[in-house]
């Protein structure tokens, strides 16, 4: 699990901690050290929209006030001086117009914020989603469902943020994939 912003004093990567809470690893050179005091969760969890649709964000803003999360909008492509901002995120939903660029915009805030799990929304049987799915944790289909978007919310909830985003990433594939079986039978 992420250590909150905590950096290896030897390679600057993020320290990660195991599920016993036992000792800090960096998982770029190995370095160990004992945990300090896990940093306080906030109170409230920030996602930050971005190009994403009126219709997308009216569901996706109603969702999260229930799980009490706050929405900050980016109508735009964030420029790097709104790393600021992009920095204080949980969680940064893209869409655009076309999916091509909602997976660019999507690598463009991967190397903005690194450490912050992105969702990308895509329509339906688009051809650019096994790019988005190595882009982004979460790919979330239009017209959006309660139950998709719930489900990002919940993962994340879950793990507060802790777990490294490919986990997560595969956390919300299992949980997609079980829902589908059992659908099927």
């Amino acid at each position: 699990m992420r250590w909150g912003d905590k950096a290896c004093p030897q390679c600057g990567s993020d320290l990660y901690a195991d599920y016993a809470d036992v000792a800090l690893v960096c998982l770029k050179c190995g370095h160990h050290e004992p945990p300090s005091p896990r940093p306080q969760a906030s109170a409230t969890r920030l996602v930050a929209l971005v190009d994403v649709r009126p219709r997308s964000r009216r569901l996706i803003e109603g969702l999260c006030a229930a799980h009490g999360c706050q929405v900050v909008l980016f109508p735009y492509a964030p420029s790097p001086h709104d790393e600021l901002a992009l920095a204080g995120a949980e969680l940064l939903i893209v869409e655009a117009d076309r999916a091509g660029l909602a997976v660019a915009l999507a690598r463009r805030l991967r190397a903005q914020a690194p450490a912050v799990p992105i969702a990308v929304i895509l329509t339906c049987w688009s051809e650019s989603e096994i790019e988005a799915r190595s882009t982004a944790e979460f790919v979330i289909h239009a017209p959006l469902r309660e139950t998709e978007v719930n489900g990002v919310l919940e993962v994340m909830e879950s793990y507060g943020g802790w777990l490294p985003s490919p986990l997560l990433a595969a956390t919300y594939r299992n949980r997609v994939l079980d829902k589908q079986a059992r659908v099927a039978n």
